[in-house]
Parts: structure tokens; sequence; C-alpha cells
């Protein structure tokens, strides 16, 4: 009997340790569970865990908040619910299938996905096995938000296409200033050798038309930088606005006596309704409207007249330039306004395609409007609106 109660003693003895053991054990898992969370709860990114019948075990709240899940949803690979749910969220839903919870058939292997929601949010996740001594168990998957990264590699994208397209008009530029100013620089130099060969033995007759070739050639030389000039000043906005009271039907008849000068066309200046004076920037308005009834000249028959019509209304200023030359090709109004671009149909007729690039620049800075209407042969009518 004396040896049936210390058995009794040393087994409780012994259970009661193991107890204390098993306490503390369970008191580290705990512990350990307690930090496995408040690290999943802390970290930056969603983390969702899932079976091999991909069932969800646990996830985060993050990975909640990230996909603004209801707490009336059931995560389940199983729920239509929650697949309606996911693939309402996202911008392609046929990419969902669904991504959150499923094992595939290779369960050992990493995965990398890309997913674009809705809202404009971008998500990247990551998933890989979960291992139990050397079994697969599950699956892990960490999801975080890279929609600032995929916005900064948006505008490094932007950006290379903008130097692209600077290098595209810097080489479009080279270009056309060597095709423009060869015409000429071969008049001065073909002038010039005469000159030098025959000037002691040529007379006053002889020798002015090649002094004639000579100066139209430079002075169309120097209007040319101009242009390119004032085109620079006006990309980089350096003109100061300095409007003052301007007697606009005064202007436009100087403006079309100027042009009709060096022209054979005739130009019909109309205006409509009460327009007299108004506050406007002279400096914008001159190049503006020159080069619009420049063109309008340029690509018209000599013989077709060229309109310019003014209207006033309600704080703004209207005028419209209509020809009846070659006009615009659907394919090509959309452009019209790039530097140096030049239509398809202006043949050999001479320019350097800036200036209805410059005019564009120029009525922006002014925070105004312009349009354009044309057809083939037929005609073309700009309307620009400037407020005053």
């Amino acid at each position: 009997m004396q040896k049936l109660i210390e058995e009794l003693k040393n087994a409780k003895e012994h259970l009661q340790q193991e107890v204390s053991e098993l306490k503390k054990k369970t008191t580290e898992l705990e512990t350990s569970l307690s930090l496995l969370r408040s690290t999943l709860e802390s970290t930056a990114n969603g983390i969702v865990t899932v079976n091999l019948d991909g069932d969800v075990l646990n996830f985060n709240q993050k990975f909640v908040d990230m996909w603004q899940i209801p707490d009336s949803l059931t995560l389940s690979k199983n729920s239509p619910q929650a697949s309606a749910f996911f693939q309402n969220q996202l911008k392609s839903p046929n990419t969902f299938s669904p991504v959150m919870w499923e094992v595939s058939n290779q369960p050992d292997l990493e995965s990398y996905d890309i997913l674009e929601l809705k809202d404009g949010r971008v998500f990247a996740q990551y998933s890989q096995p979960q291992w139990l001594d050397d079994k697969i168990v599950g699956r892990v998957w960490s999801i975080w938000d890279i929609t600032d990264y995929k916005q900064v590699e948006l505008e490094l994208c932007q950006a290379l296409q903008q130097i692209q397209q600077l290098r595209e008009l810097k080489a479009n530029f080279i270009s056309m200033v060597c095709h423009q100013f060869r015409t000429p620089l071969n008049a001065v130099s073909f002038s010039n050798s005469l000159l030098k060969r025959h000037i002691d033995e040529w007379t006053k007759e002889k020798t002015r038309p090649l002094l004639d070739h000579i100066q139209t050639a430079v002075e169309k030389l120097s209007r040319m930088l101009n242009d390119i000039l004032f085109f620079a000043n006006a990309e980089a906005a350096k003109f100061n606005f300095e409007t003052e009271p301007l007697d606009l039907i005064q202007f436009c008849n100087e403006l079309v006596t100027q042009i009709q000068m060096s022209s054979s066309h005739d130009i019909n200046f109309v205006r409509e309704g009460s327009c007299g004076s108004a506050c406007i920037d002279r400096q914008l308005l001159e190049p503006i409207l020159k080069n619009l009834l420049d063109n309008a000249v340029k690509y018209s028959p000599s013989d077709s007249p060229v309109d310019l019509q003014l209207s006033c209304e309600s704080g703004k200023v209207i005028f419209q330039v209509t020809d009846r030359g070659i006009g615009i090709a659907v394919a090509d109004r959309q452009q019209i306004f790039e530097p140096f671009y030049r239509g398809k149909n202006i043949k050999n007729i001479l320019g350097t395609g800036l200036g209805l690039s410059l005019v564009k620049t120029l009525v922006d800075l002014y925070g105004g409007q312009i349009a354009v209407e044309s057809e083939i042969d037929i005609g073309t009518t700009f309307t620009v609106i400037l407020p005053v």
C-alpha cells in the first residue's frame, strides 16, 4: 500500500510538472502568436493565407482596408459573393480567377502579379508556399499598393516621349532651316560670284539686278530668323501683356493695306455690329492676324479674294480670316498647329511651318481660342476669339 501511495505521489508530481511545462509552452505560444499577429497588423502590406483547398485561414486588417472588404463578406473560394466583390473592384475582371486564394496546380512555385483597380489604384501581389516541416500546407499572399510607383513610371515614360518628340522637332527644325535657307543663300552666293568676276567691266545697269537679288535674299533670311526668334520667345512666354485701348477698325484697315502692298490679292475687311475700340495687346494681336492673312494669301489663287471679318460680343472680340484656296485635309488639321508641320497638299509653296504654331501659342498666352474649318480646293476659315 505504501508503495502504491508513493507511486501515485510521484505520478502526481510528474503530472503537475508536465502541466506546468505545458502552461509555460502555452504562454510562450500565445506570446509568439501575439507577436506574429502584431507583426502582421503592423506591416504595410496586406497579408492573406490559404490552405491547399483554397480556404482562407487568416488575413490582416491591412488586407481588409486595401480591398475595402465589408464585414458582411465571407472570404471563401466557394463564395460567389466574394468572387463578385473582387471582380467588381478590378479594372479587368477577367484577370480574377479568384487570385486571392488560388493555390494553383503547382503550389511549390512563387508567383507575382499586377492588379489594376477601377478607382485607379494599382496593387502588386506576391505569393509563396507555406511549409510545415517538409510539407506544403498552403500559400501566403502579400499585397502592396504601387500606385505612386506606377504614376512615377507613367510620368517617366511621358518624359521620355517628350524627349523623343523634342529630338524629332530638333531634327525637323534643322532640316527645315537647311532647306529654307538654301535658296536665298544660293542666290546671294551666285550673285556675289558674278559681281566679283565682272565688277570692273559691268555697268550699274547690269550690276543692279544682282544687288537686288542679294537684297531680296537677305531680307528673306532676316524674316525667317525673326520668325524663329519670335516663336522661341512666344514658346518661352517672354511677352509682357500691355493691354491698352486700340481702335480695332483702324488697326485692321492698316494691316490689310500693309499686306495688299506686297500681294495681288484683294482683302475684304468687314465689320459686324458695333465693334470699335477695345483694350487689347497690339503686340500679340498683330502677329496673330498677320500670319493668318499671310497664309490665306499664300495658299490661294492670285485672283481669289480673302476676307477679314471683325465682330464683338460680351467681352470678346472675334476675328475670322477666310480664303478660297487649297484647303486643309482632315488628317492635317490635328497637327497644323504643331511647330514646323506643313500640310501634305502644299506642294512647292515655301514656308517655315511656324506661322500657325506661333498663332496658336499667342492665342493660348492671351487666354483665347482658335478654330479652323476647311475643305480641300474650296477654302479655309480660321476663327480667333480673344477676351477684352
